[in-house]
């Protein structure tokens, strides 16, 4: 007999869904809407699309979850990139900019165009980091979790947390050169 699903692990209730047990999304959009709703609105205005975009591809791609990685790692991986699928199609930037202004609105055209594309260049460069360093500093900065947050929510020692933010960290000031 099969344990409840709020008792079961991401990855069962992934193997669940495969198999067709139609409780299982629910489940999983419960464990973490809220992250994806975050994460998504600092990408787009049209966030509640791309959440929704987001678990369809969860459905349909299911077969492809790897159940050796955290499940967060991969479902994060989705969103951040229907986000940015979104906003190079459609020219958007964080939606963060319009609280941007409001803070600074007497930055010059040029130093705000700057800042855009600082933010553009930081959102590719978090797209190149491998999954589990992306997906701490999504946790981080997306989702304002402490350390301690962090460690809970990934199932790892506080000490592997600060190593992969120290990686992450390291990598993107690579990838960004000089910026």
């Amino acid at each position: 007999m099969k344990p409840p699903h709020t008792e079961a692990s991401d990855a069962l209730l992934v193997a669940w869904m495969i198999e067709g047990d139609e409780e299982c999304l629910p489940e999983l959009i419960g464990r973490y809407g809220n992250a994806v709703g975050a994460l998504l609105r600092r990408i787009s205005p049209e966030w509640e699309d791309l959440a929704q975009e987001t678990w369809i591809r969860v459905v349909n791609h299911a077969h492809r979850y790897d159940p050796t990685y955290a499940f967060s790692t991969w479902l994060f991986r989705i969103a951040w990139n229907r986000g940015l699928s979104r906003t190079k199609k459609e020219s958007f930037f964080l939606s963060e900019d319009a609280s941007l202004e409001a803070e600074a609105p007497d930055l010059h055209p040029e130093d705000h165009a700057l800042q855009q594309e600082r933010k553009q260049a930081v959102q590719c460069g978090i797209q190149e980091l491998p999954p589990h360093l992306a997906e701490a500093v999504m946790l981080r900065y997306f989702e304002d979790m402490n350390e301690r947050e962090m460690s809970n929510r990934l199932g790892i020692p506080p000490g592997t947390v600060k190593s992969r933010l120290h990686n992450a960290h390291r990598r993107l000031a690579e990838i960004l050169g000089g910026m």
